[in-house]
């Protein structure tokens, strides 16, 4: 008595770009991509630690700028002034703290993320953020000149490096964690 013997079936073959017919959807082979239980939240992590990089870099330069030629406002290196206090060195101290706080917040498990701490500290971030970006428009009006005379090109080098890039880049992380903030209250309820 013979039993027949299956044969394996034809390899499918992906149809070819142009001929009309889409290939089948299957949905077991859609990769997902999960968080693992208890695993932190890469993005904030991450996200922080860069911002914390940042925060630190636009309150310190204009202390050490001067020594590598980078003087927005012409004094010297380790020149303590209203400019560099109100300008520079507070709010990239609370920026420091803020993101120190989204990192040491993010680094919980990821069902205990504390929604209102994330969204306090993305914040102050925000704000932060906001402060570099306005602080060399709103300066001239009040008190007087922030930027000293410069080529064009330095002026944006000025520009991008004190104020409108560390400014941007802090405010949209700010708004990133209170979204995410937004995102891990809802899942959590």
């Amino acid at each position: 008595m013979d039993t027949p013997i299956s044969e394996p079936a034809p390899p499918r073959v992906a149809p070819v770009a142009g001929d009309g017919v889409s290939p089948p959807v299957v949905p077991d082979s859609v990769p997902v991509l999960t968080t693992l239980p208890g695993s932190a939240p890469l993005s904030l992590i991450l996200g922080g630690f860069l911002a914390l990089l940042l925060s630190a870099w636009a309150g310190i330069v204009p202390f050490i700028g001067p020594s590598f030629g980078f003087s927005a406002d012409g004094t010297a290196s380790w020149t303590w002034n209203l400019v560099h206090a109100l300008g520079a060195v507070v709010p990239g101290a609370v920026g420091l703290l803020a993101c120190l706080g989204i990192v040491v917040t993010a680094r919980r498990l990821t069902g205990t993320l504390d929604a209102r701490r994330l969204v306090g500290a993305g914040f102050l971030t925000f704000l932060c953020g906001a402060w570099f970006a306005s602080v060399p428009v709103v300066w001239p009006v009040l008190v007087g000149s922030y930027f000293h005379a410069a080529s064009p090109s330095l002026t944006l080098d000025y520009w991008m490096g004190l104020a409108i890039g560390p400014g941007v880049l802090l405010a949209a992380f700010g708004a990133f964690a209170m979204g995410r903030a937004g995102r891990e209250s809802h899942e959590n309820s």
